[in-house]
């Protein structure tokens, strides 16, 4: 991919360079429709929401098949620190109506197989906060290292000033809802720095509560990603990066991004489904060479991609269009 067709700060003199690129590893995990999230666990397993065949997929690094369990269709995936999986996949109503689930998987008492795990459903789109509305949907979730639960949530209706749709909820609970929380000081409208409108993924920043990163989907002009960091003076979430700090991660108008990851240095992997493309930010918000990616099935190449995730300086990346999840390793890494 051809970076300089995008806006990068000072013409591109200031993008991080590197000799490192990320090589295509082979071969491709297959057997998907359309999987739309992966993550690796702690254990360490790779799980994938294979969407439209309606299961969760288990699988060790190297791409063997542990086991599946049945969901409909599963979009976000997390894992918190008691290896629970949790889950958003869709329910169907009595009247009819198809709203979401985060559901909880107990692994451990499965003997870490997700085949024999049982699922629970823990919270529901439509639960009253204080308004109910069928018509939310959640579309991240992420958790802290004290198994408190983020989520972004989504929605058509944010005129209530009480309950808008859009929201960042913080909930806790094992077996059933303890508590929740919606964060304050967002704009649920708009494409300003602190607006949630169309958010598409969170992550929690380890060791760093209660610090997290969103993406948001939108095709406006506006800020697509963006890191938040918690002010304990003031009690308020404020943005890492803002347009004063000069910071690629904030001035480059993205497509739509879908999913975020970091790895142990805080980098920062956003994936866009709308040009097909990684883009790698360093922690200071500069954009890094090792960005890559343009439309197609080959190598390097994606259709409309929709989840990344980091381990061991491996990226994984849910190629969503070509059905398969690919995998790319550091070019200095690879012996």
């Amino acid at each position: 991919m051809d970076l300089s067709q995008f806006p990068i700060t000072n013409g591109g003199t200031d993008t991080t360079f590197s000799d490192t690129t990320y090589v295509q590893q082979s071969p491709d995990f297959t057997g998907f429709n359309q999987p739309e999230d992966i993550i690796v666990g702690r254990e360490p397993l790779l799980y994938i929401s294979d969407t439209k065949n309606n299961r969760v997929v288990q699988m060790d690094i190297a791409g063997n098949q542990i086991g599946q369990l049945y969901f409909l269709n599963p979009r976000s995936l997390a894992q918190d620190r008691n290896f629970d999986l949790l889950v958003i996949a869709d329910s169907v109503t009595s009247l009819n109506d198809t709203i979401n689930i985060i559901y909880r998987v107990k692994l451990v008492e499965a003997g870490g197989i997700i085949t024999n795990a049982y699922k629970i459903p823990l919270f529901a789109s439509d639960y009253p906060t204080p308004i109910s509305s069928r018509r939310r949907k959640f579309s991240g979730i992420s958790t802290y290292n004290d198994n408190t639960i983020l989520i972004t949530r989504i929605g058509p209706d944010n005129i209530s000033f009480i309950d808008p749709d859009n929201a960042l909820i913080k909930i806790k609970g094992i077996n059933s809802l303890q508590q929740y929380e919606i964060l304050s000081g967002f704009q649920t409208t708009g494409n300003g720095i602190y607006s949630i409108d169309k958010t598409s993924s969170i992550k929690t920043i380890s060791n760093a509560n209660p610090n997290f990163i969103f993406t948001r989907n939108t095709e406006d002009f506006g800020f697509k990603v963006q890191w938040f960091e918690y002010d304990n003076v003031n009690g308020t979430f404020d943005p890492k990066f803002s347009p004063e700090t000069n910071s690629d991660i904030v001035r480059l108008q993205l497509g739509t991004p879908q999913d975020v990851t970091l790895d142990n240095n805080q980098n920062v992997f956003v994936i866009d489904s709308q040009r097909d493309s990684l883009y790698k930010f360093s922690n200071s918000g500069r954009l890094r060479s090792e960005s890559f990616g343009g439309s197609g099935s080959g190598d390097n190449k994606f259709n409309n991609p929709k989840g990344v995730a980091w381990f061991n300086n491996v990226l994984y990346i849910a190629d969503t269009g070509n059905n398969r999840i690919v995998r790319f390793k550091l070019s200095t890494d690879l012996n």
